[in-house]
């Protein structure tokens, strides 16, 4: 039985990951910092700032796939707290990957998580993956600096690395982001956005996310890095007025500050052909992933 370790195991998509490929057939553990709770595979309550307590882990599990979710992920933190990001992104990778390279196990399959705000505002879309990258924030900046130290190891010391992009992802479990302040803001009956609405996202649900990782995680190939998006734009004003239906909120409630904030792009389409060439397909359409997360929104009420 072969063998994956997810880090930041108790996160929003580490989690599901590790979920997904227990009840795949898989044997699962986890690592992160918050273990508070019973779990359905076994998570281990690892700070990954500790390089020793990284190998001990590493030689006492011996992985066969390292799915790794651990970092910080969130855009204004990072504008106002950039060291914190640094520290939460580049050193916990940093430490996984020299960990790994010194203990010889470079052929442990590594699957990133990135982040589309790697690409910034690009010139064109759909967004490929060979684009030049702009980084418009400190937490798209450190997402740049490990997906460096990714390319250093794989191409110097053939450590067998993959790249994940992931864009504007979704879904139940998720207490942060454009969909929970959306939700938290329906209580007074309208929807006040910052930007203009005319920006542009690629949704894709937590689910078809976790779909991509396993697929990028367990199939035999070549390439180095991946988009984890669904191929489609749609508008902040789409969105929202989509989310305002399901919360019971006229359309004409919705409205935009025409503030762009520091670290937010514009627009947002990704190019999905190496995923589907994995065998990719979309299972979650927007407009039910929306209803789905509201509904579980409903449920934090209680």
């Amino acid at each position: 039985m072969k063998r994956v370790l997810v880090t930041g195991a108790a996160g929003f998509i580490g989690y599901k990951t590790g979920l997904f490929f227990k009840n795949a057939g898989y044997s699962v553990i986890g690592w992160d910092r918050n273990n508070d709770k019973a779990r359905e595979f076994d998570i281990i309550g690892l700070d990954m700032m500790n390089v020793e307590d990284v190998e001990l882990q590493l030689k006492q599990y011996n992985p066969d796939i390292i799915i790794h979710c651990a970092g910080c992920a969130d855009v204004g933190q990072s504008v106002k707290n950039p060291h914190m990001d640094y520290t939460g992104n580049v050193t916990l990778t940093h430490n996984l990957l020299f960990s790994l390279h010194r203990l010889g196990m470079n052929g442990v399959r590594v699957v990133f998580l990135s982040s589309a705000a790697v690409y910034g505002n690009v010139l064109s879309l759909p967004i490929r993956e060979n684009v030049e990258l702009n980084p418009l924030s400190p937490y798209a900046l450190h997402k740049v600096m490990c997906e460096e130290m990714c390319r250093y190891f794989h191409q110097n010391h053939g450590m067998d690395i993959k790249i994940a992009r992931v864009f504007s992802a979704y879904g139940a479990g998720l207490k942060k982001q454009i969909f929970w302040d959306m939700f938290n803001k329906a209580s007074n009956g309208a929807l006040n956005m910052f930007g203009t609405g005319r920006e542009t996202r690629d949704y894709i649900h937590v689910n078809d996310v976790i779909n991509v990782l396993y697929l990028i995680g367990t199939v035999n190939t070549k390439v180095f890095v991946f988009n984890v998006a669904n191929g489609e734009e749609i508008t902040i004003k789409q969105a929202a007025e989509t989310f305002a239906k399901n919360v019971g909120i006229n359309t004409e409630k919705v409205t935009f500050n025409n503030i762009v904030r520091e670290g937010d792009p514009l627009n947002w389409k990704a190019n999905i052909d190496r995923i589907k060439e994995l065998g990719y397909q979309q299972k979650i359409k927007f407009a039910e992933g929306i209803k789905e997360y509201v509904d579980w929104c409903r449920t934090m009420e209680n």
